[in-house]
């Protein structure tokens, strides 16, 4: 094991010891909407979710709202100044082979946020799910402002099919106590394991530390979209669930409970800046989608990083308006890709963060448990194109999705980095 790398994991620890099923019939997820998932102009309300198995029967679900994004005023009956956040969701169960085979719950409530909620940055609250073990579901959850009348779209993947998988850990901030509902924390920020099953001492870390490793570029229908990657150095540390723990450097820790199963709870470490796209190294990584290699090497490579990114985009826009609109676009899509698709690697490096950026939000989405569809519709060619993800079975992204590759998307995926360089963002309908 590298001494160094040794030291700064070991650095982790510091401090221990602190204190029933309804019609099985028309059973595909609805449509209506789900463009908006991953559409930041459709809806505007962001709530967090996040599902930790209690029990063999019973979850809690974690809510996070963000009452500024909530309007408060006295228009109700009790003349209360207050703002009403409406929860609904839906429980899909799944098949062996991914499938939705039943509708588990549906459930409406509400949740009141009173004067003294209007400033705090955020505001927690929990549901228990009645989840059974050796299961696998799709959660569908809807977020209502009562009085304003938006709303907010999140799905959920849920794992009971063993007591080792991410589910069955919750990471809690050391600081507030309030569960962490990202898969990456800031540098420096500390951070509390509870794992479900009592009577563990000791918990098993796997270290990946950060590199320079870059989606494959998929030229090939059979081409692996990621390298693989192996562990820097596997230790073991001293675990309770008041134990506090940090992440000392930039990588992916991987956090389980047993020798002989892989499986566990994986937190990165992306940075000070994550999810944002500021940093000369973080303008230049993107461009591996539309640059040439020998592009991509003297951008990496370049004395001034920035201005070699600027000239980048002049040369594909021919003029510094244009430039700057498609550096806006890009980067924009970059962003989003980082909210919506971090699982196990930063968003924009994944499949669909990938197909994203170049294509930007899908038509229509539908999610099928294990599967995402998302479709692009060209009305010049009266056609719609349709791109597929299958969910993948990775223990260090649960909720990861894979571009099943067909010639088709093939290429519209050449079309849309040939019109990037060419200095147009890219966009089906105009096909």
């Amino acid at each position: 094991m590298n001494r160094l790398i040794k030291h700064t994991v070991q650095g982790l620890l510091l401090i221990g010891g602190l204190s029933g099923c309804l019609t099985t019939s028309n059973l595909n997820t609805p449509e209506e909407k789900y463009a908006a998932l991953y559409n930041p102009s459709e809806f505007s309300l962001n709530t967090d979710f996040k599902v930790y198995h209690i029990s063999d029967n019973m979850s809690s679900l974690f809510i996070r709202l963000f009452p500024k994004q909530f309007l408060f005023n006295q228009a109700n009956d009790q003349g209360e100044y207050r703002a009403v956040a409406e929860i609904s969701y839906i429980i899909y169960e799944l098949g062996t082979s991914g499938e939705i085979v039943a509708v588990g719950d549906t459930t409406v409530f509400s949740v009141k946020l009173d004067r003294q909620d209007q400033e705090s940055s955020a505001f927690f609250t929990t549901r228990v799910l009645g989840l059974q073990s050796g299961k696998r579901y799709l959660l569908r959850l809807e977020t209502r402002d009562q009085l304003r009348g938006t709303l907010g779209l999140k799905h959920l993947f849920v794992d009971k099919t063993s007591e080792f998988t991410a589910q069955n850990f919750s990471v809690v901030s050391a600081r507030t106590g309030f569960p962490r509902f990202l898969n990456y924390l800031t540098p420096g920020e500390v951070f509390r394991i509870k794992y479900r099953i009592p009577g563990h001492d000791t918990i098993y870390l796997d270290f990946f530390p950060s590199g320079n490793e870059l989606p494959r570029p998929p030229v090939t229908l059979n081409a692996p979209s990621f390298f693989s990657v192996e562990p820097d150095t596997t230790i073991a540390l001293p675990y309770s669930d008041t134990t506090i723990f940090t992440l000392p450097g930039e990588g992916m820790y991987h956090f389980r409970m047993d020798t002989a199963s892989n499986e566990g709870i994986t937190i990165n470490n992306y940075g000070t800046e994550f999810p944002k796209v500021s940093s000369e190294d973080a303008l230049v990584a993107p461009l591996f989608y539309i640059a040439t290699l020998t592009e991509y090497k003297n951008l990496k490579n370049a004395d001034q990083k920035k201005r070699a990114v600027d000239d980048f985009w002049l040369k594909r826009a021919a003029s510094m308006e244009r430039s700057r609109e498609l550096i806006r676009v890009y980067y924009n899509r970059v962003l989003y890709s980082n909210l919506y698709f971090t699982e196990g690697r930063e968003g924009w490096k994944s499949d669909r963060g990938m197909i994203f950026i170049l294509f930007g939000p899908p038509d229509r989405i539908r999610d099928a448990g294990t599967q995402e569809r998302w479709y692009y519709i060209s009305r010049r060619q009266g056609k719609v194109i349709e791109f597929v993800f299958d969910r993948n079975d990775d223990l260090y992204a649960a909720q990861d999705m894979v571009w099943k590759k067909d010639m088709e998307t093939m290429q519209y995926w050449s079309s849309a980095v040939s019109s990037w360089r060419s200095g147009k963002v890219y966009s089906i309908g105009r096909q």
